[in-house]
């Protein structure tokens, strides 16, 4: 176990006995989630580049399929197990346990199954755990496969390798979008040059110094490429010892348990202050929340209303006008590959790319912006119509937008419901509440309008394709293609964001809805049934300061450090 990760777990151990018998809330499932996370590192790259290969040659076994065709069609995480297995996940989130040997029948069927777990006896994966290498399906895999792969791992992967091969010579567009939605997800990724053994070591030194100043100039960072010929696992096992899974490991959990830190010392200040009320403040506190929450189902119901005119139509158009843009941009290539031989397939993988890498970095921007805009508004509504909950914490509706706002944008946290799919679960039955971060709602608009453009992109071009006059090209894809894939989108667009945009504020409520149930909980544990003695309110005072303090001691020996 990494040592940031027994840190961590040692930490929520002692927030627990700290808070055992309190009505302070926190996450209780975090020692669970920190002990069982695994630190996902995809290696992604065009099918042809030879990622099964190299991954083939660390593992130092022949396991992974390969060919001159598409073959990793499923992305297949690579884990460490004395017996070797294979696990298969369903689109319901269910497993089932394969023999290995099974492996190149499954990976093909990609209507069965979501993606696959190898588990393997072999001492290079164990040397890198807790890492956990992930072959991607390529570009050039089925576009579907390829989609759902990225849009299921860029959130989770914590460091990207990404491959090209010595004979494209270049980074090319689709290599530049990706790198840029890793970015998004404020990931990182380390660089491989393979097939080097094709060319002479003085070609690679110049092709290397290349790809490295353009990802200079397109990132802003010095990276080096580490050129692999394929046949050694020595140059792969040299950069994964650059990763320090240390780091990854604190990346995805530091900031999450400092928010959690703070807002329990909020809590605690809160309960200091109902301790120093009267009863009868108290009392009028406890009535302003039962306002408040009336005043919440108001602001749902009128924002719910206003929803469509003032976000959904607005954020389709903006995404309809930023694709269009974004072909314009790459008009010059589009017309190239229109122009060549059996032109379909190219192009239609080539505009799907474009717009899934535009859809990936700015819905998750603007779902960022509009959930801000949820959150202040609610917040702001009710600081102004429940002046007694000032009086008795000036902060408290930015402590729960604060709260709400970050619960939203945890980019590593997905929805978490126990459903009707899991009918064996020990929880089963109960009323579980939705959360819905925002990356989950903008995934939940991207994959439906990605599998919504596959569909009708063939139709579109297939009328156009195979020009050879360059000018025809280009007109038809700026009066024919480009209008066609705007007014499929501007069909299949209105629906989803409805949907997901009330699934958005349905979050944004219930989040504000539990926070203010927490502080009725805090005002009925700690008010007065009577007037105290002074005595016994310094007696609660000093106890909760206490907490605080040990509270604030136990970050700074474990957070801060």
């Amino acid at each position: 176990m990494l040592k940031t990760q027994q840190q961590f777990i040692e930490y929520t151990h002692q927030l627990n006995t700290l808070l055992k018998g309190s009505e302070f809330d926190w996450d209780k499932t975090l020692p669970a989630r920190i002990e069982k996370t695994e630190l996902l590192v995809p290696v992604i790259g065009v099918f042809s580049v030879g990622k099964s290969s190299i991954l083939n040659t660390f593992l130092g076994m022949d396991v992974l399929p390969v060919g001159i065709a598409p073959e990793t069609e499923l992305a297949t995480e690579l884990h460490f197990s004395p017996e070797p297995w294979l696990q298969a996940i369903k689109h319901d989130g269910s497993e089932v346990r394969l023999p290995v040997e099974d492996l190149a029948v499954i990976n093909k069927k990609t209507s069965d199954y979501c993606h696959l777990r190898l588990y393997l006896n072999c001492p290079t994966l164990e040397a890198i755990a807790p890492l956990i290498l992930v072959d991607m399906p390529g570009y050039g895999s089925s576009l579907e496969n390829h989609n759902k792969a990225l849009a299921y791992y860029l959130p989770r992967g914590v460091h990207f390798i990404v491959v090209t091969s010595i004979e494209e010579g270049t980074l090319t567009q689709s290599i530049l979008r990706q790198l840029d939605n890793i970015k998004v997800f404020n990931s990182d990724f380390s660089f491989i040059l393979s097939k080097v053994n094709l060319r002479a070591a003085e070609q690679v030194k110049e092709v290397s110094d290349y790809i490295d100043n353009q990802l200079e100039l397109y990132f802003s960072a010095e990276k080096h490429v580490i050129p692999i010929d394929n046949t050694s696992s020595a140059a792969l096992s040299g950069l994964l010892a650059t990763i320090d899974p240390e780091i990854l490991f604190s990346n995805v959990f530091l900031d999450g348990l400092k928010d959690q830190n703070i807002d329990l010392i909020n809590q605690i200040n809160f309960s200091c202050n109902v301790v120093n009320n009267s009863q009868s403040d108290n009392h009028s506190a406890l009535q302003s929340l039962e306002l408040s929450l009336d005043e919440l189902i108001r602001q749902h119901n009128r924002a719910q209303q206003e929803l469509k005119y003032r976000y959904s139509d607005p954020l389709v158009t903006r995404i309809i006008n930023s694709i269009d843009r974004e072909l314009n941009n790459q008009l010059d290539r589009l017309t190239h590959l229109l122009t060549q031989k059996n032109a379909a397939p190219a192009l239609e993988r080539e505009i799907a790319d474009i717009i899934r890498s535009n859809l990936t970095k700015n819905l998750k921007h603007e779902m960022e912006q509009i959930s801000s805009e949820l959150v202040d508004g609610i917040a702001i509504n009710l600081m102004q119509n429940n002046p007694v909950m000032a009086s008795l914490d000036q902060n408290w509706t930015q402590n729960i937008a604060d709260k709400t706002e970050s619960q939203l944008k945890a980019v590593s946290s997905f929805f978490e419901t126990v459903s009707e799919k899991f009918p064996n679960k020990a929880d089963a039955g109960k009323t579980y509440r939705l959360i819905s971060t925002v990356f989950a709602i903008s995934t939940s608009v991207l994959n439906p309008v990605l599998e919504i453009v596959i569909v009708f992109l063939p139709e579109i071009i297939r009328f156009f394709s195979s020009f050879n006059a360059e000018e025809k090209a280009r007109s038809n894809l700026l009066n024919s293609i480009f209008p066609g894939i705007k007014s499929e989108m501007r069909k299949a667009l209105p629906e989803i964001v409805d949907e997901q945009l009330n699934a958005l504020l349905n979050s944004v409520s219930n989040e504000f809805e539990e926070q203010i149930n927490q502080q009725r909980t805090l005002i009925a544990t700690y008010q007065h049934e009577q007037e105290q003695a002074q005595e016994y309110i310094d007696k609660q005072i000093e106890a909760l300061q206490s907490l605080s303090t040990k509270l604030k001691a136990l970050a700074t020996s474990y957070l801060y450090h």
